[in-house]
């Protein structure tokens, strides 16, 4: 096995830019992640926290308040779906364990276009994107079915899923664009007990008709499966990236102290930060009814989410 990297720099997109820009680096220290902003970031005008109050705009290296990283830093990361997918591509049948890489590993091996506006690079000078051509969906959805099959992909399909290889979730999906949208394709699962993607399908166009503020979707099919497509909220219609952080993050908890994250933190948490606190409690507070009466059981902190900064 190749040895883990020990540094990956990390650069942003401000607020409606087109280009990233290094906002400074993480080192492996020990089993931890720590993060030190780069002096050039700091000198800008328009220079922003990637998140506070976990990483203040200062000079000098930076632990994490909770758990092994910032957790910021794990929100831009590959969930187990894209840990799955590049732990295929690199190792083929042979890849099980997910604990086999490094965050690390992950943040530097997945997609560029991923959930956010952070992304992950060897270098601090020169922005090489991890993101492949226009491809098929036809052709991701087959991509997607060897992958949940535990099957090694040949190299072109790998590349063709890698663009979405940093999406959160367990389940199999592809970032795509068409035209000027930005979508999510969820895929069918060869494990599923039921049609999954026709109930969130049904889930989501319930919530929207309930009044709550979610996602277009729509079905397509695929390889003779059905797909579901998800408009992407972390893009702006003219495609720029939108800073976002997980309920998780803004809770100050570790991933394996997930269980602890409650509702009633969240809508307390929600009363300062807030730019509109009171609609956004009002919404949390309509999600958790409408919930319970479709009886969503994949309702945890990684999953709510809200946007940061000027974005």
């Amino acid at each position: 096995m190749t040895s883990s990297p020990q540094t990956a720099f990390v650069w942003v997109w401000p607020a409606g830019a087109t280009e990233p820009v290094v906002a400074g680096r993480v080192d492996q220290v020990g089993e931890a992640l720590q993060f030190t902003y780069g002096r050039r970031y700091l000198a800008r005008d328009d220079a922003m926290a990637l998140y506070l109050p976990e990483l203040p705009l200062r000079t000098g290296p930076i632990m994490p308040r909770v758990g092994l990283a910032p957790g910021c830093i794990e929100d831009a990361a590959p969930d187990s779906w894209g840990q799955r997918v590049i732990l295929n591509r690199r190792y083929g049948r042979a890849a099980q364990d997910t604990a086999d890489l490094t965050l690390l590993d992950y943040l530097l091996e997945s997609g560029s276009d991923r959930v956010g506006a952070l992304d992950f690079q060897a270098s601090a000078e020169h922005y090489v994107p991890r993101i492949t051509g226009a491809v098929a969906l036809a052709e991701l959805a087959q991509s997607a079915d060897l992958v949940d099959r535990n099957v090694p992909l040949t190299p072109a399909l790998a590349e063709a899923l890698l663009r979405g290889s940093s999406i959160g979730g367990a389940r199999p999906k592809a970032a795509i664009e068409d035209g000027s949208r930005r979508l999510i394709a969820k895929f069918s699962s060869a494990t599923d007990p039921f049609p999954v993607v026709q109930g969130e399908f049904i889930a989501m166009r319930l919530a929207r008709l309930a009044g709550l503020d979610v996602a277009d979707v729509e079905l397509t099919a695929a390889i003779g499966k059905q797909v579901l497509l998800v408009r992407r909220f972390d893009r702006d219609p003219a495609g720029h990236r939108r800073s976002m952080v997980s309920a998780l993050t803004m809770l100050e908890l570790a991933e394996h102290e997930a269980r602890y994250a409650s509702y009633a933190d969240f809508a307390r948490m929600m009363r300062e930060p807030f730019a509109r606190a009171s609609e956004a409690q009002r919404e949390l507070f309509a999600r958790i009814t409408f919930n319970i009466l479709t009886g969503n059981t994949d309702d945890h902190a990684r999953n709510h989410a809200a946007f940061w900064g000027r974005a």
